[in-house]
């Protein structure tokens, strides 16, 4: 059944499946050729991932992925990724380094290459493998699904076109991550990551959250 749920997922991220599409599941049992009963679990798995949406005697479609998710979704990493960070700084091993740099050369040459794709899925791969060097086990769940869904906000442009010295300066950080991990020091590797953060919320002009709420709270009487 999860190959049926990798594979339903993909297609959404990749927009073969489109937000508000209704996906009845007599005619996705028969393209994948399996019965009813696999395919609405399936259903079901994507549903609490946040992929699809059912609606009581109404069917199942597509989720939507609004600007605001956008924006909560950038709220989640930045309280996520920092401590992967930091924790991958303490329990890494060459490896897993050699894995990091690896991706980060890959994504360099598919950026340079205009493979926007290939650039969308070996970013998401850099994240889920911050989850694997952290070693915790709930990060690395909790991290996968954000992991799909950063490729599937930036397949439907919900996420504007980063400015190249944006661009430029979040792959100086995960460099930066990388050395700090690589130096066993978390605090370093925290900050790196929340830099970069940082930099994406500023490219939409956006803000963390949990500053405007702290803002708001120093306002009232």
């Amino acid at each position: 059944m999860q190959a049926l749920v990798d594979t339903i997922r993909g297609r959404i991220i990749r927009g073969q499946f489109a937000p508000g599409q209704r996906l009845k599941e007599e005619w996705l049992a028969a393209e994948f050729g399996v019965s009813r009963i696999p395919m609405r679990e399936a259903l079901r798995a994507l549903a609490s991932e946040g992929f699809v949406r059912s609606e009581r005697y109404g069917g199942t479609f597509v989720a939507t992925l609004d600007a605001e998710a956008a924006h909560d979704l950038l709220d989640v990493r930045a309280v996520l990724e920092p401590l992967a960070a930091a924790q991958a700084a303490m329990r890494c091993t060459p490896e897993h380094l050699e894995t990091f740099r690896r991706l980060l050369d890959e994504g360099d040459r598919a950026f340079r290459e205009r493979r926007p794709e290939d650039t969308r899925t070996v970013k998401g791969q850099l994240y889920e493998h911050l989850a694997v060097a952290s070693g915790n086990s709930t990060l690395i769940a909790l991290m996968r699904v954000v992991r799909f869904k950063i490729e599937w906000a930036t397949s439907i442009e919900l996420i504007e076109q980063i400015p190249e010295e944006t661009r430029n300066l979040r792959a100086k950080l995960v460099r930066e991550m990388v050395d700090a991990m690589a130096d066993r020091d978390p605090a370093r590797a925290a900050t790196a990551v929340a830099a970069i953060i940082d930099a994406t919320y500023a490219s939409q002009g956006w803000r963390r959250v949990v500053d405007v709420r702290f803002e708001a709270a120093s306002k009232s009487p």
